[in-house]
């Protein structure tokens, strides 16, 4: 055989196997939708839980169903739930316990209910708990339940009329503060929490921790104290939204400079990025597959050492993308749509798929529409 012809033969080979599933296989199932953007998703056994913008829920009879900036959907079905609440304003996080829904956001009463920025509903009955009310007096955007206690970010001063800016803990019994968390965040919000053993881990908008510059953006605190874990340095340029745990990795979705998923140690050394021509916004761990979103068009098709580099061109990914966990590019490609892309991602918990959320109205290039909301398996 020739020599041409063997390079042939091995570049049909690579087409072949690099070559993306159908649009059918990418695209989401069909499940209910939404009539405004949903900023934040979360599982809780069978039901997945979306927050946002928006007023009614389009079921998947066709059906438009009132549902004030929180609902419900069968993870297995996708369907609407008949969970409701008359919630009056924004819900900017949603966060499931064994016995909970936590949720935050820029609402002032829920079902009548003077609960400002922060409340909890009871997962087994679906009514909201009146008894829990740390009353934050400005949005929140991330919330981590842990124990005992529940950990608030956002752009706040005050939680129950003590300071406690931006950061902030509380009782998962009353709501009321925990008087020995008490940490320094300058400047800006938090965006998103997560905790891993003796360590709660921040990201968002914020300049400092401790007066520690070299914080900026991303932190480790201690979960008792609030105190800067000194040893953890990430040294994070730009502002992160989402960020996630898993087997000893962090991911974090990186606005700035086009935007790029980063994946740090526990040690606070970047491990890899990949980089995309929009912000990235949202990050989940499905498996063996870390999944980002954002308002991206193009990604790097290679992992790079720095944060924003490009070394081997960009290939199309609308708004979605996949890599394996050493930020290998997958070749999944769902297609989906708008100019503000993914807002919010999570994973299925003990099962394969994620859910995700945002302001798109299609995947596959306008073949399947969706609005708002996606179940994938």
């Amino acid at each position: 055989m020739s020599r041409i012809l063997i390079a042939l033969t091995s570049v049909l080979a690579t087409v072949l196997i690099a070559s993306p599933a159908s649009a059918a296989e990418e695209a989401p199932r069909a499940s209910a939708s939404f009539n405004g953007e949903v900023l934040q998703v979360a599982y809780a056994g069978d039901r997945v839980f979306a927050a946002g913008e928006f007023t009614h829920g389009l079921d998947t009879d066709g059906v438009y169903r009132r549902r004030d900036h929180l609902a419900a959907v069968s993870a297995a079905t996708g369907r609407l739930l008949p969970f409701r609440a008359d919630i009056d304003g924004t819900v900017h996080e949603v966060a499931a316990t064994g016995d909970h829904l936590y949720i935050g956001g820029q609402f002032r009463r829920i079902d009548g209910h003077y609960l400002p920025k922060a409340a909890r509903f009871d997962l087994a009955t679906g009514e909201v708990d009146t008894g829990w009310r740390p009353r934050p007096s400005g949005a929140v955007f991330a919330i981590e339940p842990a124990g005992d206690t529940v950990y608030l970010g956002g752009r706040f001063g005050q939680v129950a009329g003590e300071p406690s800016p931006r950061l902030a803990a509380v009782s998962a019994d009353s709501g009321a503060p925990v008087e020995a968390f008490t940490p320094s965040v300058e400047d800006g919000a938090i965006r998103d929490l997560a905790s891993d053993g003796d360590r709660l881990y921040a990201v968002g908008a914020f300049r400092s921790v401790d007066g520690d510059s070299s914080l900026r953006h991303f932190a480790a605190v201690d979960r008792e104290t609030g105190r800067a874990d000194g040893s953890f340095r990430p040294g994070l340029t730009a502002l992160a939204y989402q960020l996630t745990v898993h087997e000893g990795s962090l991911y974090l979705a990186v606005d700035g400079r086009g935007g790029s998923l980063v994946s740090y140690s526990t040690s606070g050394r970047l491990k890899w990025s990949v980089a995309a021509d929009g912000g990235l916004q949202a990050v989940a761990v499905d498996g063996d597959t870390v999944v980002a979103g954002g308002h991206f068009d193009r990604v790097c098709r290679m992992k790079a050492p720095a944060v924003g580099e490009c070394y081997a061109g960009k290939v199309r990914r609308g708004k979605l993308f996949a890599v394996d966990l050493s930020g290998g590019l997958r070749d999944w490609n769902p297609h989906a749509d708008s100019a503000v892309g993914v807002h919010a991602l999570a994973a299925a918990p003990g099962a394969s798929g994620f859910a995700a959320g945002g302001a798109f109205l299609t995947f596959g290039d306008g073949a399947v529409p969706q609005r708002a909301f996606a179940l994938f398996d």
